[in-house]
């Protein structure tokens, strides 16, 4: 007799396998070939079933070796399918970043039911008769469909996302503008678990083009702390090509000490103003300056290794002023009399001034010139006056006074005004200190030191650079912008910074529109609520002519009561799009509880900021703070 083998099928019809073996008695002995033929002796249909092949070669091994063979799944039946969606599996952790050709994805299609069959033959209808859903999947920048894996992969190094249906990969290199620096997120690790390095992101970055060096160390850093934080590195830059240097502008070197040498700076932090020559009186025939022309720029490189041309700068025109020639060599500036330099909208002149060798006080009583400057070599002390229709120059401080000019204002000392008084001029304002004044300049305004609860406003620009260069308290108002070391308190100190860009015609309208609304306050007072008619019912016979021409009195107000409304909205748009160009810049801290406002925007500081630029987006209509 043959080897024989004996069948057992699990409950459910499912499995079959061997559970009784019979050696050969002079016939075939056991083989894969024979264990098949008994399988359909046993009455197995095999046609469509699942006969495993490798299962019959280890049972057969099995019996001639005399090892367990029961447990062994020979055959197995035919599963019942049932409805199954569409599914999108992602193929590792996109949290993390995928790389070019990684496979990150891959769709399943949706599985429609299908009945199943035992191995006795017997069909197994499925549960649910359910149409399957499929999942729309387009895809986007960055995306290919590899056909051999069915797998999304990616082509450049980035992100993973699904979004709306749409499979996409987003970049992290980012290449700014100019094409000059790149930066990037960096992770410790990519979507599939493996280790970032420096050499990978290297390779990538020479892929996509980079020449010049990459920053590796920088790479290095930020791959260990993402790796200690398990957080992203964000903005780290990678790249790091040359920005072009534009070339410098003609400029005029002074031959005499200048309103802006304001002296040099001690240990302390102090100027000494011994040798400080604002408004400088220079002499007749005198070489007061030197025109310099323009540079070239230098040349800059991108993260190509391209070179960026750099602009030269451009060419200054100085205008002859009073008093003032130009030599033949065309860049030489002489006096022509005695008096003081002054430079203004790039005229060059030498005017004649009134010197006041000593102080402003009850030996001199107020000064008032009606032509020229003055210049003060003292101070000008509580509740004197000194007015001048150009320059006014003071080498001490000015205490409690009042100064106008139709020029600029220098106080070489400082501004102490505890007991009122008031600086004006139509030009700059440059001063050592200010302690409780009130500045106003049709110019600039330059602090040396520090502004301590002043108010100043200026036309221009307020400046307070050198020094200590604080703004702290009281309100600073400008047109034209604000940089300074630092604003504000540490103490909490509440400093108002305005950008401001009013006309008179402004608070013209204002105070006319304020006018206007009281008037008809009154109008409406007298003759009560309602429309005209029902007024003019209730009006006596022969008074209704009057109230009529009232009535019509009052339209008319309230018709330019709107116009000036429209007037004054479209000056203040205006005004915004003038304010896009204006900054606010703090070189070291602006403290908390400063409050910034710009036009009718205000920003309260809730806390420290260093090295700051603010300024205002017309885009967003919001304030934007910025790193310098």
């Amino acid at each position: 007799m043959d080897a024989r083998f004996r069948f057992a099928m699990s409950e459910d019809g499912m499995k079959l396998g061997v559970n009784r073996y019979f050696p050969a008695e002079g016939g075939e002995g056991p083989s894969v070939a024979l264990l098949r033929r008994q399988v359909l002796q046993a009455g197995v249909d095999l046609s469509g079933l699942d006969y495993d092949e490798a299962a019959a070669e280890r049972i057969v091994q099995a019996v001639q070796t005399g090892r367990e063979f029961r447990g062994i799944v020979l055959v197995r039946g035919v599963p019942v399918q049932e409805p199954e969606d569409a599914r999108l599996v992602a193929l590792g952790n996109l949290d993390y970043p995928v790389f070019p050709g990684d496979g990150f994805a891959r769709k399943y299609p949706p599985l429609t039911a299908a009945p199943g069959r035992t191995i006795s033959g017997q069909v197994l209808p499925p549960k649910s008769s359910a149409v399957p859903r499929d999942i729309p999947v387009e895809m986007g920048d960055n995306v290919e469909l590899d056909p051999l894996t069915n797998a999304y992969v990616s082509t450049i190094y980035g992100m993973a996302r699904l979004s709306d249906g749409v499979i996409s990969v987003d970049p992290l290199f980012r290449i700014d503008e100019d094409e000059v620096t790149v930066s990037s997120t960096v992770f410790h690790k990519d979507f599939r678990g493996n280790r970032m390095s420096s050499a990978r992101l290297e390779k990538e970055l020479r892929d996509i083009g980079v020449a010049i060096d990459v920053e590796l160390g920088a790479i290095d850093k930020a791959i260990a702390r993402a790796e200690a934080t398990g957080q992203p590195v964000h903005d780290v830059p990678i790249v790091q090509g040359k920005y072009p240097v534009p070339g410098r502008d003609g400029w005029l070197e002074y031959l005499v000490s200048t309103r802006e040498d304001t002296g040099q700076e001690d240990e302390s932090g102090r100027l000494d103003f011994r040798n400080r020559g604002a408004y400088p009186m220079v002499e007749a025939q005198q070489t007061i300056a030197r025109l310099h022309g323009p540079t070239q720029g230098q040349g800059g490189i991108d993260i190509y290794g391209k070179t960026i041309p750099a602009s030269g700068g451009r060419e200054l025109v100085i205008h002859l002023g009073e008093n003032v020639m130009l030599l033949e060599d065309k860049v030489t500036f002489v006096s022509r009399a005695k008096g003081i330099m002054v430079m203004e909208r790039n005229v060059l002149s030498v005017n004649d001034c009134l010197l006041i060798r000593g102080d402003v006080d009850y030996g001199t009583g107020n000064v008032v010139l009606e032509h020229g400057s003055v210049r003060i070599l003292g101070s000008v002390n509580e509740s004197f006056s000194v007015s001048a229709p150009k320059h006014v120059v003071v080498g001490g401080s000015v205490e409690s006074a009042t100064i106008t000019a139709g020029g600029c204002v220098e106080v070489s000392g400082g501004i102490l005004m505890p007991k009122g008084g008031r600086i004006r001029a139509d030009g700059d304002v440059v001063t050592g200190y200010a302690t409780n004044a009130r500045i106003e300049a049709g110019g600039d305004v330059h602090i040396v030191n520090e502004a301590t609860n002043s108010y100043i406003h200026a036309d221009g620009r307020i400046v307070a650079l050198k020094g200590h260069g604080i703004i702290q308290g009281g309100e600073t108002v400008c047109a034209k912008g604000v940089e300074a070391k630092e604003i504000g308190s540490d103490m909490g100190v509440i400093t108002k910074i305005a950008v401001r860009i009013d006309e008179p015609a402004d608070e013209e309208l204002r105070q006319e529109r304020a006018r206007i609304k009281e008037a008809i306050r009154k109008i409406d007072e007298t003759l009560g609520c309602g429309q005209p008619k029902e007024i003019l019912a209730r009006t006596a016979r022969d008074k209704r002519h009057k109230v009529a021409a009232v009535i019509r009195h009052r339209i008319k107000l309230i018709e330019r009561r709107k116009a000036i409304s429209e007037e004054l909205t479209r000056m203040a748009l205006v005004r915004q799009e003038r304010l896009a160009g204006i900054r606010i810049r703090v070189h070291h801290r602006i403290n908390a509880g400063t409050v910034i406002q710009f036009g009718a925007k205000h920003v309260q500081i809730k806390k420290n900021m260093d090295a700051t630029v603010i300024y205002w987006d017309p885009a967003t209509s919001d304030l934007v703070f910025g790193s310098l």
